[in-house]
């Protein structure tokens, strides 16, 4: 019984975020760089800006984005993107901000992408592509008596693949033994997201006045 007691104090006295105190969508904005293929054997490096959205049930999450991409080498070339997500966070923990002397929620997400892109210039690539990422972000909030915003920053990987379009299916009609492979694209993000949370979530992001900043 005194076993049990002591277990129940140290469970209740240890920060545990639970990431599910979500009111609202989160709302996002993103910056991105990578490679692509955008036809065969040549790839190309990109940049791009997009928004999004994540709704949060738990540990699971639907997303939805768009996105403007600029193939830097190929010119004219330009992509407008939409994709959705499904979304699982694999990891949660509070850890001290290197900032300020308070909480913020350490996060890692996996997530399953669909897209759907538009060009503009020479790619040949399908329009349709599929793909994995992994996601980890910061979040904290109530940064004001009683405020329930939420804000968080955060950088990601994914890898996109699609099969190629119409043009490489002709070109390899008329030469057989050119390959027909896959095109990928990789791409590394950074962005910010905001909204709101319950009162009760936003209160472990609180700051400890007698806390030292972290910094280091």
């Amino acid at each position: 019984m005194r076993a049990c007691l002591v277990l129940a104090v140290v469970l209740g006295s240890t920060p545990i975020a639970a990431a599910d105190g979500e009111r609202s969508p989160m709302l996002g904005v993103d910056i991105v760089g990578g490679d692509a293929t955008l036809a065969p054997s040549q790839e190309q490096p990109l940049a791009g800006v997009g928004v999004d959205v994540a709704f949060w049930h738990g540990r699971f999450g639907l997303g939805g984005e768009a996105s403007e991409r600029w193939a830097l080498e190929l010119d004219g070339a330009r992509a407008t993107v939409v994709g959705a997500s499904v979304r699982l966070r694999i990891y949660d923990a509070l850890v001290p901000s290197l900032l300020d002397p308070r909480d913020c929620e350490l996060g890692v997400e996996l997530h399953a992408i669909v897209e759907r892109a538009w060009w503009n210039g020479s790619a040949q690539v399908d329009p349709n592509a599929y793909g994995f990422g992994i996601a980890m972000r910061l979040r904290g909030g109530g940064d004001a008596d009683n405020s329930v915003e939420l804000a968080e920053s955060r950088v990601f990987l994914r890898v996109m693949t699609s099969r190629w379009g119409a043009l490489d299916a002709i070109a390899r009609s008329t030469d057989p033994v050119a390959p027909a492979g896959r095109a990928y694209t990789v791409l590394l993000g950074i962005g910010a997201s905001f909204g709101a949370g319950d009162p009760a979530y936003v209160h472990q992001f609180r700051l400890h006045p007698f806390r030292p900043t972290m910094l280091w």
